[in-house]
Order: structure tokens, then sequence, then C-alpha cells
């Protein structure tokens, strides 16, 4: 995954192999090109996962498959939530109308003390490890219009 800057700010877009996965700014991670408002929901868990542990400094090891009845959906105004027993892990975000070639969509926000871009990236990084350790990097949108665009190292 690499990150490039967008204009002068501290605003990142993410790309993997020429193709945008993400963004980065100040205060959240970004994610886009999930097939389905569940594959999103779950790469929002997973992601969130391993940010969590990745903030504890846990132990390292292979990470779980992600079961659809761990986490819920919450509607709340026009908003989707993914929560969990613990709260709410990441915000839904639906094909935009304008692209709906970007699909689905979450968002997970930073602590403040990982606003600065540095870190901001770093934990970017933490939430593709984990997904790209799944099935469901190969369910993003991004990676199924044929070959051309695989999927690549992180």
């Amino acid at each position: 995954m690499r990150a490039r800057r967008v204009g002068q700010g501290s605003e990142f877009r993410l790309m993997q192999v020429e193709q945008e996965i993400g963004y980065v700014s100040r205060n959240a991670v970004r994610f886009h090109g999930f097939a389905t408002r569940s594959d999103a929901a779950a790469a929002a868990s997973l992601a969130q996962r391993a940010l969590s542990r990745r903030r504890k400094r846990g132990a390292r090891g292979a990470l779980r498959t992600v079961d659809p009845s761990d986490v819920l959906l919450l509607s709340h105004d026009s908003t989707e939530f993914v929560v969990a027993r613990s709260g709410i892990l990441a915000r839904l975000m639906p094909p935009s109308s304008e692209g709906p070639e970007s699909g689905w969509g979450f968002e997970v926000e930073l602590l403040p003390d990982e606003a600065f871009e540095v870190f901001a990236l770093a934990r970017a990084r933490v939430m593709w490890r984990a997904i790209q350790a799944t099935p469901l990097r190969g369910r993003m949108l991004q990676f199924q219009r044929g070959s051309e665009h695989p999927i690549g190292p992180s």
C-alpha cells in the first residue's frame, strides 16, 4: 500500500497497485471498494480488531475469521454504523451516486494522539494488512476488473 498526499494538507489517498483503496485524514481512515454492505461491515470489524490489537501492543497471530454474527449494523438517521459489544467500530459508507463503482466503504475514527500523519498512515497500514490477510481483499471491486489489477504485495 502506498500513500499519495492530497494537495498541501495532511490528507492522503491510499493506493494498492495504482488502484485507490482508501483515504486518510487527520482524524479518520477510510477504505472503499467492497462489493456488498456485508463485506464492508466485515472488513470494518476486522480492521478495528487489528487496530485495537496494535493499540494495545497485543500478541501477533493469525487473524480470526470474521463471523457476521459478531457485529450488528445500526442505522441512525441516514447513517449506518458497525457495532460490536465494545461499541461503535466504524461508520459504513454506501456507494456514491456519482461513482457507484467505488463500492461500499467504511470509516474508522482515529484517536487524538494518532492525528500526526505518520501515525495515521501507520494505522491505515495495520488495517490494510488485516484486510489483505482475508478473502475480503479479493472481493474488492478495484481488483475484480480482470488480471490487469492484481492485488499485489502490501
